[in-house]
């Protein structure tokens, strides 16, 4: 079933909930200052943190993973600037979680909390730029013809690949205008 990588599946993880995060944080910073709900739910922020450093750790162990593989297809270089970016992200996110912690003290909660939004916003960056390198390995540098089998490569390689795939999709297009 899994014949593929997991880094690039489990990589969405840390990107979803680190932008999720400035939000999320600005929400509970709001409704805890209108006192919708009691401070002690920020909680959910940190738990939210929590499982972003944890989704981060997972991604760059799985990404170590697939590097050897991959620097058969790109070089060394390449993927060196998209693990540098990509092992920022648990340091990043572990800042966040102290930050986070400290928001849920009575004393200066509400402006701990407004500087984690903010911490939580400039973080994005970094994390665009580890998804935006990673990217470029897949898409600009064929970091995924590393993950082909035998024949798929071979296909790839002489560019037959594309061709036979497209003839497949005209197929598809001309049957649709049967209907």
């Amino acid at each position: 079933m899994f014949d593929l990588p997991l880094h690039p599946i489990v990589v969405h993880f840390p990107i979803v909930l680190g932008m999720v995060l400035p939000f999320l944080g600005l929400f509970f910073w709001w409704a805890i200052r209108k006192e919708m709900v009691q401070q002690k739910a920020w909680i959910l922020v940190t738990a939210v943190v929590l499982a972003y450093g944890a989704a981060a750790i997972v991604a760059v162990e799985v990404g170590e993973e697939d590097e050897e593989k991959v620097e058969e297809v790109i070089s060394e270089e390449r993927i060196e600037e998209h693990e540098e970016a990509g092992e920022m992200i648990p340091w990043i996110a572990g800042t966040l979680l102290v930050v986070s912690l400290a928001g849920l003290s009575r004393k200066r909660g509400q402006e701990i909390r407004l500087a984690f939004i903010v911490l939580s916003l400039a973080a994005t960056l970094p994390l665009a730029n580890a998804g935006h390198t990673g990217g470029e390995l897949v898409y600009k540098y064929g970091a995924a013809n590393a993950h082909l089998k035998g024949e798929q490569k071979a296909l790839v390689t002489s560019g037959k690949f594309y061709s036979e795939h497209a003839g497949e999709h005209e197929d598809k297009e001309h049957d649709d205008d049967d209907d």
